[in-house]
Order: C-alpha cells, then sequence, then structure tokens
C-alpha cells in the first residue's frame, strides 16, 4: 500500500486529488478526537474540516519527523484550542446533549477493542460505561478533556502528546491525574468503580457496576 509519505510527495508534485486518499486515511479519526476535546458535534465537524483544509496549504511543511495522522491531530488540536478561546461562553457551558453527540457519531466514542467484543454481557456492560464516560469526559473543562483523550483513548505516549500540544511532559501527567481523578469521582457517582490507571487497556476505563 501506498505509504502517507508517499502521497504526500505526489501532492506536493502537482497531483493535488491525491489529497483526498489521505483524508479518507485520516478524517474519520481527527474527528473523533475532535469531537471528544469539543465536547460539541457541529465545533468538531467545523474545526474538522479547517484541520484539514489547513493542512493542505501546510503540507510543504511536513517533514514526516511525525506519523502524517499524528501531524494532523496536531493542527486539529491547536484549531480546537483556538476555537474555545473565540468561543469560551459555549465551553464553559460544558456537557452539550448526549443523543446529539451520538447522533453525530455513533461510533466515535468507541475504542477498537471495545467495539470487538464477543461476549453479548462484556459488551451490553462496555456500551452503558462508554456512554457514561463520554457523557462525563464532555462535562470536564477543556484542558482535561483534551489531554485525556490523546492518551486514554487515542493512547498515545507524553512524547507525542507534548508534540502536539506544545506542553511540557510534566505539565501533561499533572493534567491527566488530575483528569483520571475528575473521572474517577464522577464514574464512582454514576455507580461504576472506574480504573484510571495509567497504561494501554482493552475497552473503557471502568469496571463492573456495583452489586451485579
Amino acid at each position: 500500500m501506498t505509504t502517507d509519505q508517499d502521497v504526500v510527495r505526489q501532492v506536493l508534485a502537482g497531483d493535488t486529488e491525491a489529497f483526498r486518499v489521505l483524508v479518507e486515511r485520516h478524517a474519520d479519526r481527527l474527528h473523533g478526537v475532535l469531537m471528544r476535546i469539543l465536547a460539541d458535534p457541529q465545533a468538531a465537524a467545523e474545526v474538522a474540516q479547517d484541520t484539514l483544509v489547513k493542512a493542505y496549504r501546510r503540507l510543504a511543511s511536513y517533514r514526516g519527523e511525525a506519523a502524517f495522522g499524528t501531524w494532523l491531530i496536531q493542527i486539529g488540536v491547536h484549531e480546537a484550542r483556538d476555537r474555545h478561546r473565540t468561543h469560551r461562553r459555549r465551553d464553559n457551558a460544558g456537557i452539550v446533549s448526549l443523543e446529539a453527540v451520538r447522533a453525530a457519531d455513533p461510533h466515535g466514542w468507541e475504542a477498537g477493542a471495545a467495539r470487538d467484543r464477543d461476549d453479548p454481557l462484556d459488551h451490553a456492560q462496555t456500551a452503558e460505561a462508554w456512554r457514561l464516560l463520554q457523557e462525563e469526559l464532555a462535562g470536564l473543562p477543556a484542558p482535561f478533556r483534551e489531554v485525556f483523550t490523546l492518551r486514554h483513548l487515542e493512547e498515545l505516549d507524553y512524547l507525542d502528546i507534548a508534540r502536539i500540544t506544545g506542553d511540557s511532559v510534566g505539565t501533561l501527567k499533572v493534567r491527566v491525574h488530575r483528569a483520571r481523578l475528575l473521572l474517577r469521582e464522577r464514574m464512582r457517582a454514576r455507580g461504576y468503580q472506574p480504573d484510571m490507571e495509567d497504561s494501554s487497556r482493552e475497552g473503557p476505563p471502568v469496571r463492573r457496576r456495583k452489586g451485579s
């Protein structure tokens, strides 16, 4: 298969239509990340589109030091931050309609492992856990949504997240820790015992409901 770097070279050589290949490969992931960070379906769609346009215009600056998808997310994160700064009142509202999020991207919140469960009970349990997690994540302050998404849902390492956000690894670790504490408290209040340890996990960071 043609690599992303090969496609980038094709676009820069004049085959501008080849950029569609990069869009097809990475647009869904980009939109999912922005959905979680912005907690607003309309804003996520708009910022995703702006990000792709900006990526096309900046393509000559892509050096291949990071994966193309990571580079694209970096642009998207900074576009989202700009959106937060200019729409502060909307962001302070925190939680958006869960139905609006699910209608706009019914699978965007699910980790791949969560979608691949075979046991029906595990699947139902996972679906409920993710429903609650996405609802509580949407209510966190924007910086916590951002870093939790990149670390726990995209499973990026801290060096990649630092490259994407421009924040220090130390700052990111503190922010992730605080995000996990907030989500742990909120999920416990909803009847789940969450596991928010900083490690790669299959499925959502929650355990079976107490008493079930």
